[in-house]
């Protein structure tokens, strides 16, 4: 009797993902397990026809709490070690309506944990539906205790006020920093690369082209880490969504690093893997431009598939011009889709053309 297929892959994927994680554990690394299956890697064939080139989208905005994303992947990493630390409670940052804040929201409440969000007045911004509607619904939902702040150098001494605040209260706070960024967070992403590896093999493809939105640098620098983990030479292209390119270029750099030697690889990623482009940011984070519009409407009404404004929608933006433009050859690329769906009902009033 032949095993199907998919059976097949299923055994192969394990195996692997048995020996990543058998890394992890021999550093001391756990997971706090958050995603119950894989996300799809889907083929986007009417996009692909109208713009000749085959697309394919790994679609962690399905990945199933709280609306998906990216960052449940490394949440995964950071929320095993909180309870591992006996944490009673989450401190995390981000922009007011930031997906990652929701997102460690979620969780939180899922492990039984108070979550503090501090939210930084990061776009300007103050129409109602930006400062009320879509992630700052979900996390009044989640009753979280939200700290809205300016968007200034005090941000770090509010945090470390809060810390201590709390801790003469008897809690263990446990901090996470915007976008779940640091090299536990980004393990997420290293072993997304396995996933995705096995997905896209099963399915007789070869990806030698990823491209996806690039805001804090973890996801990045975990799928940077994860290839070459498996030695595997790929061209992992960012987009940024912030104004300055090189802060965040350099963090991508330090996190890819620190997690290749936490998976025993005996070399250096080079700076010159770290694709990152600064080409489609337009007048700054946060703030819908009509390319990015255009855009999100396309991809809607040929794939039923919602991007959002301040990440997949700008990166998506660049990803389509740079294939029109043969940056991305004639072989299959593919896009991360990282997120984001409830920022859309905060530009309900961008939202008309």
């Amino acid at each position: 009797m032949f095993l199907h297929i998919e059976m097949i892959c299923l055994i192969s994927e394990m195996q692997l993902l048995k020996n990543f994680d058998a890394v992890l554990h021999s550093k001391g690394f756990s997971r706090y397990p958050l995603l119950e299956t894989n996300s799809p890697l889907q083929h986007l064939k009417r996009l692909s026809k109208l713009l000749n080139h085959p697309i394919y989208m790994k679609r962690d905005d399905l990945n199933g709490i709280g609306m998906g994303g990216n960052k449940l992947r490394k949440l995964e990493f950071l929320l095993a070690d909180a309870v591992a630390k006996s944490a009673t409670r989450i401190i995390t940052v981000g922009a007011l309506q930031s997906n990652h804040a929701r997102l460690t929201a979620f969780v939180s409440r899922i492990a039984n944990l108070e979550i503090d969000l501090v939210l930084k007045k990061s776009v300007d911004n103050e129409h109602s539906s930006y400062l009320n509607n879509g992630n700052m619904v979900l996390n009044h939902i989640l009753d979280a205790h939200i700290h809205s702040i300016p968007n200034d150098e005090r941000v770090s001494s509010y945090i470390h006020n809060l810390i201590q605040e709390l801790e003469a209260k008897g809690e263990i706070p446990y901090f996470i920093p915007v976008g779940g960024s640091n090299m536990l967070g980004s393990l997420g992403y290293a072993r997304a690369a396995i996933e995705l590896e096995e997905q896209a093999r099963c399915l007789g493809i070869s990806f030698s082209n990823i491209a996806l939105a690039s805001g804090s640098g973890g996801t990045h620098a975990g799928l940077l880490a994860g290839y070459h983990y498996l030695n595997k030479q790929i061209h992992i292209q960012a987009y940024n969504v912030q104004t300055e390119r090189e802060p965040l270029w350099r963090e991508t750099n330090f996190l890819a690093n620190e997690v290749a030697h936490q998976l025993n690889c005996t070399t250096n990623i080079h700076e010159n893997e770290n694709h990152l482009s600064n080409e489609y940011v337009g007048e700054g984070y946060g703030l819908l431009n009509p390319e990015t519009l255009a855009c999100i409407k396309l991809v809607a009404k040929t794939e039923g598939i919602l991007l959002d404004p301040v990440y997949t929608g700008k990166a998506f933006t660049g990803f389509v011009q740079d294939i029109q433009n043969g940056k991305y050859g004639k072989e299959p690329a593919l896009f991360i889709h990282t997120g984001g769906t409830p920022g859309l009902f905060a530009y309900e009033n961008s939202m008309k053309s």
